[in-house]
């Protein structure tokens, strides 16, 4: 059962991941072709969807490197694709990374246009 519990961990870690960085793009979509009030609008949702991604990524980062050397890097070496075990998780990073400069960036953004959807978020 601990098996199961973390390879669904990491997987959800993943898709954490995803969520923060696809979240901040469609933010930046939403900007460019539906202008800055729909931005407004729609940012304290998408907030709430890319802080529920940060908190799973940290949360579901302890599982993940507490097991990390028998779910993964044993693994790995056994099928002999380290070189993609390490490319994923600096994907990964990289994805957070962005992500996170994306979120902060496109914050000052809207909270400089100001209206409702900036006090909400």
């Amino acid at each position: 059962m601990t098996s199961i519990l973390i390879i669904l961990n990491n997987y959800f870690h993943d898709v954490a991941t995803a969520v923060l960085l696809s979240s901040a793009v469609v933010l930046l979509v939403v900007a460019r072709v539906a202008g800055e009030d729909a931005l407004v609008r729609v940012y304290p949702a998408l907030t709430r969807f890319a802080r529920g991604a940060l908190a799973w990524i940290v949360v579901g980062g302890i599982p993940r490197t507490i097991f990390f050397t028998r779910y993964e890097w044993v693994p790995a070496v056994v099928k002999g694709i380290v070189p993609a075990l390490v490319v994923k998780h600096t994907l990964m990073a990289a994805a957070v990374i962005a992500g996170s400069i994306m979120w902060v960036r496109i914050g000052r953004r809207v909270r400089a246009g100001g209206g409702a959807g900036a006090r909400d978020a």
